[in-house]
């Protein structure tokens, strides 16, 4: 087997990291993007492998993908993207282009690292986008006019319009690039993880206790990210995956016109 270069975005922790341990082999140089540089270190000291690196990269800043992309300029080819990276701000935040946080993060992060990396995804034999979703997305439709959760902002509300922008992605990838890059994504399950966890509130203690009863492990969530990555037979683009599953999306994340909107939009965002 021929050597893979595989990216993980947020492989530093939960899901991630999950993944990132199940991916480790001779075959796989592994690289992990995320934003706490001690949390990344440690990972790579614990794994004990020199086929893993970290680069330290907020995603939610644009000049910083661009400088990662830089960084990895040397490499022929990309095998496996794995947008994972995600957050949930209990308060609207922005970043340094005074970009909202979820919006920026949670969506323009898949958008931008993975057109970005096509021309290194095309130099595979067999190259995967897999974008984490998550069934959240059916709780609400978008605001074409407030893609930046400016109007009554909702931390949940934010979250659940990022895991649907994923899939308008997905599909309009499927779409737009005609090439040979698979790209897919997946909802791996109500998780037991510290997504969500960082600040004190009683929101957040409140989804802790339920994560805590009926979530399942980071492990067990990244079985089917896994397998899919893995699976030498998938061969078909722009599927939504529920764990392991083919499933249906919302009716409304299959507007393609919505999707065309939020594409073009997109892209103004990360010249």
């Amino acid at each position: 087997m021929k050597e893979k270069n595989i990216i993980v975005t947020g492989g530093t922790g939960g899901i991630g990291l999950a993944l990132v341990k199940k991916l480790i082999n001779k075959n796989n140089r592994i690289f992990i993007i995320g934003k706490n540089e001690d949390k990344g270190n440690k990972v790579v000291s614990d794994l004990f492998s020199y086929k893993i690196e970290f680069f330290k990269c907020d995603l939610s800043e644009k000049e910083e993908i661009k400088k990662f992309i830089k960084n990895i300029s040397h490499l022929n080819k990309i095998d496996l993207l794995v947008n994972n990276a995600g957050a949930l701000f209990l308060n609207r935040e922005t970043n340094s282009d005074n970009v909202e946080k979820t919006f920026s993060l949670n969506h323009l992060s898949y958008f931008h690292m993975s057109l970005s990396l096509i021309d290194k995804l095309k130099n595979s034999y067999e190259p995967k986008i897999m974008n984490i979703s998550s069934n959240a997305h059916k709780f609400y439709s978008l605001d074409l006019n407030d893609l930046e959760n400016a109007l009554n902002y909702n931390s949940w509300k934010a979250y659940c319009r990022s895991k649907l922008l994923n899939i308008y992605f997905t599909y309009e990838f499927n779409r737009k690039i005609n090439n040979n890059v698979i790209c897919n994504c997946i909802h791996p399950g109500f998780v037991d993880s510290d997504f969500g966890n960082v600040k004190k509130s009683f929101y957040r203690q409140g989804a802790k206790m339920i994560k805590k009863i009926f979530g399942i492990s980071t492990e067990r969530a990244a079985i089917p990210i896994y397998n899919l990555c893995n699976d030498d037979t998938l061969k078909k683009s722009g599927q939504y995956f529920f764990k392991g599953i083919v499933k249906k999306s919302s009716n409304i994340s299959y507007d393609k016109k919505i999707a065309d909107f939020v594409w073009k939009e997109s892209l103004k965002y990360i010249v």
